[in-house]
């Protein structure tokens, strides 16, 4: 059991500075020359951590007051960053050491630093070393704490590059049997032996292929059944992925950032898009000198072809940065974390790597973990691969067996989502899957290398979202194993193909340029099914039942959905376990439901996505209000939920007179009292989501009709006057009823001014006449207007006056007054003289 650390939620860490455990495990230890060049990152405290935790995970969850009220990093910076002041504080300690701190994050949360080593030791007080690892993996370490200025330590949360940590690396596995049979490690990425077809058993069932997304070229469709590889049609045939085509969604509009520390050639991915007839458009930003050049491993390759082949119509953003280049090992993977959530580019962020906890360490763990929740803020979702060594993710080839359960970062920070791995044998549908594992002994016959990590954090506690998941999916069942009486952190949340011998078909190495197969092969690893997850993001973002409202941090709405209706949103895998090494006792079995090896299981895409999207109700805020007092109103309530869910709608707090329909969401009524009012609004569903908004309803004095005239003889005239009362809105349109015995017979005649006592001014206006209603609409709202209709447009029927005065009763003008807050008022008032 390593040591535990509660998410900053529960608990801050107050040192900045704890040797990772991984750091005994380096074989040699030198020092670091005086001109290498270092990496280094001062991450900075929030102003509030437990404020940025609450808001981190209330943004993220359905029927929250908060849910997806998402922030751009300068408002996080200015609500959740180090104060102005602090950060220049540390600013001129940095410099006052012979530092030259670069320019703060967006969020306000960090500062790079590029310096020598003999810069970083004089600057921090430290002397450093240079660390080597089984694997040529390097790390350069401080032998102290780094001193970071005084009164600083309230400040300062870590010295990202200098905590000895191996940096993240991929060991691509070549078909040499020992070499298929060692631990992939880093990243999260198997190749598929050209041999495989004697080790992989039956043949893979391809019945099923979607054709509502891209399709292969020959080259690649003839290429997949030598490599017991799946092309992009049919994983997304087996994940779902049809029903989102078929609806056109394709991913337009929604930028995809993956995650990569290392180079890849552009005219793989331009072969690939050739092939499957897509344009997607993939540009680089390079992080701390970008990772170089060449070919790559293959880790880029595949990433970035199963997210085009997925979401075919998505923007593809790739972050590059160096990993243990020659300019040295440093800050550069937590700064391309860095500046993908900081430029706030990407809606989705795909991880194809990691390490274990315990190699990472907690300084780097919380320094990751504040970047993730500014993500969650922002509306960003983080996909991450979650291991390829099963249970035991520690398990480094080529050093001492480290068979004690781990699991992989970032897949078990609290605000990522860990992506597990399966064999896919079957495409369904309905997908037939197991969890996969190869087992891991050389005494044994293994086909491929590999197990889809997954099992208890030893730094985070279970998150939220894990722990309001319903009792039927039996998240919490074995949390107690690893945890003592503590609930961790449970990894992964979900799952996708991960077996190289059921792998995904990619086009890598077309130049010859890097060792290995050259053009078509199968690749796995957790890494490839990342991909899956990252698409069906994007296109669930692209969505009309997102209504340009991105997911952001996907775990509170996939637990939420899967606790629902979890066999219409997710494919249940039940068989296997993922213990790779074989000492665990096969302790992370799958079962229904959630389990350690696989999560909640693979998804059925288009289901589940309209799920993450509509399961939180939409409410509209409405603009304050404002009406008079005896008015007519009318006010509808917009709120948004899923295709078939009854809406239900709720208010306290409305002016006295009006009332809220819970069914159609429409208040009527007519105001009775002055005043100014706070209506708060809700709407939920049968499902239990809910959303609440609040805004003022002002209501001001009635409107008055007054200086009622009419003058008869040769040219008669009828004249009024219509008033919006104190604090009410000011006119718009009037509509105005002849009293009996007048008839208006044209709209000429009219005339309009703005009720002035002294020196009135003429008011434009339009006017309409129908069924004898005459309508007069203001070119611009005034709070009070004189009416004058003359000859011709006025007559008076002298029968129907006549009858009137021998009745002895006047006629009544009546006046509805449509005011600028969309209420009505009906007016009336005798006329004097018209029966005389």
């Amino acid at each position: 059991m390593r040591a535990l650390v509660a998410p900053v939620w529960l608990a801050v860490v107050a040192a900045i500075w704890l040797v990772p455990a991984g750091a005994a495990a380096a074989k040699s230890a030198s020092p670091v020359p005086a001109t290498k060049r270092l990496n280094v990152t001062v991450t900075l405290k929030p102003r509030d951590p437990a404020a940025l935790a609450a808001y981190a995970r209330e943004v993220s969850t359905p029927g929250s007051d908060l849910y997806r009220a998402y922030l751009t990093p300068a408002q996080f910076a200015r609500r959740f960053g180090a104060m102005p002041k602090q950060i220049a504080a540390v600013r001129r300690s940095l410099a006052a050491r012979g530092l030259h701190p670069g320019k703060v994050s967006a969020g306000g949360l960090s500062i790079p630093l590029h310096a020598t080593a003999a810069q970083v030791e004089h600057g921090f007080s430290v002397s450093l070393r240079e660390l080597s690892f089984p694997g040529r993996r390097t790390a350069v370490a401080a032998t102290a704490s780094p001193v970071v200025g005084a009164g600083l330590s309230g400040v300062v949360q870590s010295v990202v590059g200098l905590s000895g940590t191996p940096a993240p690396r991929p060991l691509l596995q070549r078909p040499a049997l020992l070499q298929r049979l060692a631990l992939v490690q880093r990243p999260a990425l198997v190749q598929r032996p050209a041999a495989a077809d004697a080790l992989a058993g039956a043949p893979l069932d391809r019945a099923h292929v979607a054709t509502g997304g891209p399709q292969p070229c020959a080259a690649a469709s003839g290429s997949a059944p030598g490599q017991d590889a799946y092309t992009a049609d049919q994983i997304a045939s087996a994940y779902g992925f049809s029903g989102l085509y078929g609806a056109g969604d394709a991913g337009a509009g929604v930028t995809v950032g993956v995650y990569e520390l290392e180079p890849d050639n552009p005219n793989d991915i331009a072969t690939f898009q050739s092939c499957y007839g897509t344009h997607a458009s993939v540009s680089y930003v390079r992080v701390d000198g970008g990772a170089g050049s060449g070919t790559g491993s293959g880790e880029a390759a595949i990433d970035i072809e199963n997210t085009i082949g997925l979401a075919p119509d998505a923007n593809i953003l790739v972050y590059q940065g160096p990993n243990g280049t020659a300019n040295g090992p440093g800050s550069g993977p937590y700064d391309i974390f860095s500046t993908m959530v900081n430029q706030d580019r990407a809606r989705v962020i795909s991880v194809s790597w990691g390490d274990c906890e315990e190699a990472l360490g907690q300084p780097d763990a919380i320094a990751e973990n504040t970047l993730f929740m500014q993500a969650a803020i922002q509306g960003q979702s983080v996909v991450a691969a979650s291991g390829d060594s099963g249970s035991e993710d520690c398990d480094t080839p080529g050093s001492v067996p480290d068979t004690e359960l781990a699991v992989d970062d970032p897949a078990s920070q609290p605000f990522v989502t860990g992506v597990g791995g399966t064999s896919l044998r079957a495409l369904g549908p309905r997908p037939t899957e197991t969890v996969w594992n190869s087992g891991g002994s050389l005494a044994g016959a293994v086909a491929e290398p590999g197990a889809g990590g997954g099992g208890f954090s030893d730094f985070w506690l279970m998150p939220a979202a894990q722990l309001d998941a319903s009792s039927s999916l039996g998240v919490r069942s074995a949390s107690g194993s690893g945890c003592g009486n503590l609930l961790c952190r449970a990894v992964p949340d979900v799952a996708a193909d991960a077996d190289p011998t059921t792998g995904y078909l990619v086009y890598w190495n077309g130049s010859g340029s890097a060792t290995g197969q050259s053009g078509w092969q199968g690749f796995g690893g957790t890494s490839a099914g990342t991909p899956v997850w990252g698409a069906l993001l994007a296109l669930a973002d692209a969505s009309r039942a997102c209504a340009e409202s991105p997911v952001g941090f996907a775990n509170p709405a996939l637990y939420r959905a899967a606790g629902l209706d979890y066999g219409a949103d997710f494919n249940d895998v039940t068989s296997g376990n993922n213990d790779f090494t074989g000492t665990a006792g096969g302790q992370y079995a799958a079962r229904p439901g959630y389990d350690e090896a696989t999560g909640l299981g693979t998804p059925n895409a288009a289901t589940l996505a309209a799920a993450l999207c509509t399961q939180g109700v939409r409410l509209a805020t409405p603009r304050s209000q404002r009406s008079a007092v005896r008015s007519t109103v009318s006010l509808q309530v917009s709120a948004q939920d899923a295709p078939g869910n009854k809406l239900r709608y709720q208010a306290t707090g409305l002016p006295p007179g009006l009332k809220l329909s819970d069914s159609s969401g429409r208040i009527t009524g007519k105001p009775r009292r002055e005043g100014s009012f706070t209506v708060r609004i809700g709407a939920s569903d049968s499902a239990g989501s809910a959303a609440p908004a609040t805004f003022t309803w002002t209501i001001g004095a009635a409107t008055r009709l007054s200086k009622v005239k009419l003058t008869r003889g040769s040219r008669p005239t009828l004249a009024f006057t219509v008033s919006a009362g104190r604090g009410a809105p000011a006119l718009s349109t009037l509509r105005v009823t002849a009293p009996r015995g007048l008839r208006f017979a044209s709209r000429r005649g009219l005339g309009m001014n703005d009720g002035a006592a002294h020196r009135p001014r003429r008011v434009r206006f339009s006017a309409r006449l129908a069924h004898g209603v005459l309508t007069l609409k203001l070119r611009k709202t005034s709070a009070s207007v004189r009416v004058i209709v003359g000859k011709p447009g006025l007559q008076i029927l002298a029968a129907r006056v006549s009858k009137l005065a021998r009745r002895a009763s006047a006629p009544r003008l009546t006046v509805t007054v449509v005011d600028a807050g969309a209420g009505t008022s009906r007016l009336s008032a005798a006329v004097p003289g018209a029966a005389r």
